[in-house]
């Protein structure tokens, strides 16, 4: 279950009271994000991760429905775009 924070409910509160309107052409959209995607380069590497991390990642990745190794491009591209912050 998602836990929402009051922006994200007041967002939500406003899409289910119909307050927002779809600009109608999903379609376009999909298929622009879609050749984006499909164009970014990607490059394999080999990464060592401690067994119990992986287990994790594959336990969460499977909870969202997706495979564990998209949920670590994921995070990687989410921490190399400053979305989420490291601890260290």
């Amino acid at each position: 279950m998602i836990t929402l924070d009051e922006y994200e409910k007041d967002i939500l509160k406003s899409v289910e009271a119909g307050e927002w309107k779809s600009k109608n052409n999903m379609d376009n959209r999909i298929r622009e994000l879609q050749s984006h995607i499909k164009n970014q380069k990607k490059k394999a590497i080999s990464l060592r991760l401690n067994e119990n991390d992986i287990y994790e990642l594959k336990k969460k990745a499977l909870e969202n429905s997706i495979p564990y190794q998209n949920l670590i491009q994921m995070l990687v591209h989410q921490f190399a775009t400053n979305k989420i912050k490291l601890s260290v």
